[in-house]
């Protein structure tokens, strides 16, 4: 599913949020018994060629061969024998996830965060760059070639890049409108666009993979979503749910919305940093609980509405996510559970929906942006 990267002066990117690279690095297996047997080794290696005969159904000359192309191209690599049980101790093959890895970049208003992954997700290199985001071509350029250093730097130590996956933002404004199609013409090829918060949930759902269905909430300084449907993530808009009829005016020209009553500056006074706040907080002040208090009630009520018409769990991320303790979180759930939930089941789930404590990595969604990448290779390979 792709959909092209909007000029800067249009409005969200449409659904589906990511669009899917072709890699011109690596010819994807020429069989499909290599195909079966590199899937195999993805979700059970390491394996040994009799225990892949075994599990299917395939002769061992069969295997033999594919193996041997494999180990050829570099996908799959030989391992620790095992023990032997009488005789020569028998070879084992696991899948290569150094074989290549997927870039993943961030621009912040002061910095370019660039991330690399490995095939099996771990973070393998990352570097950050201090630098001030302007819609000028001078900055493009300059961002290009970060990007661009960073994966020599990895060439150079032995991984293989496959390509580089850039976050987006969801809506375009005054306050986000680099022009990212010009960023990503000056980078090698492939790139991919994935919207910010679909990288957040993207991260989530590699993380935790039973979340077949579910709500992602970024908290920080603005409120975000994404739904993940069948896996998949979608860019949502459950931010601008309307908690309040005539409340205080978001920035969407609506008013009373999710946005509003649960962006950070809800919590911290100005001037104040939400570790002080927090800090504050966990000292008792008054003022400080109320609008903690305050602020718990207008999220509850919106992770109800929520499941309301969506029966999944919610898995909150973002800075103010992080600083939520389990008592909050029981909140929250308690919040939720006194609301009816809609008929909708996930299949195979049981119970009430669950309210997560997501993983709260400040650049997970360059983390997520570059898993977008793995995916669609591992897709290309069969193996998911």
């Amino acid at each position: 599913m792709t959909s092209p990267l909007p000029s800067p002066n249009t409005t969200p990117l449409p659904s589906p949020n990511m669009t899917s690279p072709t890699n011109p690095n690596t010819a994807a297996p020429a069989s499909h018994t290599q195909l079966r047997v590199l899937h195999q080794l993805y979700t059970h290696s390491p394996l040994t060629k009799q225990d892949i005969a075994t599990q299917l159904g395939l002769s061992l000359p069969t295997v033999t061969a594919a193996l041997r192309a494999l180990e050829h191209n570099g996908t799959v690599a030989r391992t620790t024998p095992r023990a032997s049980t009488g005789g020569r101790r028998p070879a084992t093959y696991s899948f290569n996830m150094r074989r290549h890895v997927a870039l993943g970049v961030t621009i912040r208003s002061t910095e370019i965060v660039c991330i690399a992954v490995d095939l099996s997700g771990a973070i393998v290199d990352q570097r950050h760059t201090t630098i001030a985001a302007r819609a000028e071509a001078i900055f493009y350029q300059r961002a290009a070639h970060i990007i661009e250093d960073f994966a020599h730097s990895l060439s150079a130590n032995g991984l293989t890049p496959l390509g580089t996956g850039l976050t987006v933002p969801a809506h375009v404004n005054a306050a986000n409108s680099l022009d990212y199609e010009r960023i990503g013409a000056n980078i090698t090829p492939p790139v991919t666009f994935t919207e910010r918060y679909c990288a957040y949930a993207l991260a989530e759902h590699w993380a935790r993979p039973h979340l077949h269905d579910a709500v992602c909430l970024f908290l920080g300084n603005h409120i975000g979503s994404a739904v993940i449907v069948n896996g998949m993530p979608h860019t949502g808009a459950i931010e601008h749910m309307q908690l309040v009829p005539g409340g205080p005016q978001c920035e969407c020209g609506s008013t009373g919305c999710l946005n509003v009553y649960c962006a950070s500056n809800r919590l911290a006074e100005e001037g104040e940093s939400l570790p002080g706040f927090f800090g504050v907080l966990e000292q008792g002040e008054i003022h400080h609980r109320e609008r903690m208090r305050a602020w718990l009630q207008s999220l509850g009520h919106a992770i109800a509405n929520v499941h309301t018409v969506f029966d999944a769990d919610v898995v909150l991320c973002g800075p103010i996510a992080g600083y939520l303790d389990d008592a909050e979180i029981a909140q929250l759930q308690q919040m939720s559970a006194a609301r009816p939930t809609a008929a909708r089941r996930i299949p195979d789930y049981s119970g009430s929906p669950r309210i997560i404590r997501g993983l709260c990595d400040k650049y997970q969604d360059a983390t997520g942006a570059a898993l977008a990448v793995v995916k669609a290779h591992l897709a290309s390979l069969g193996c998911v």
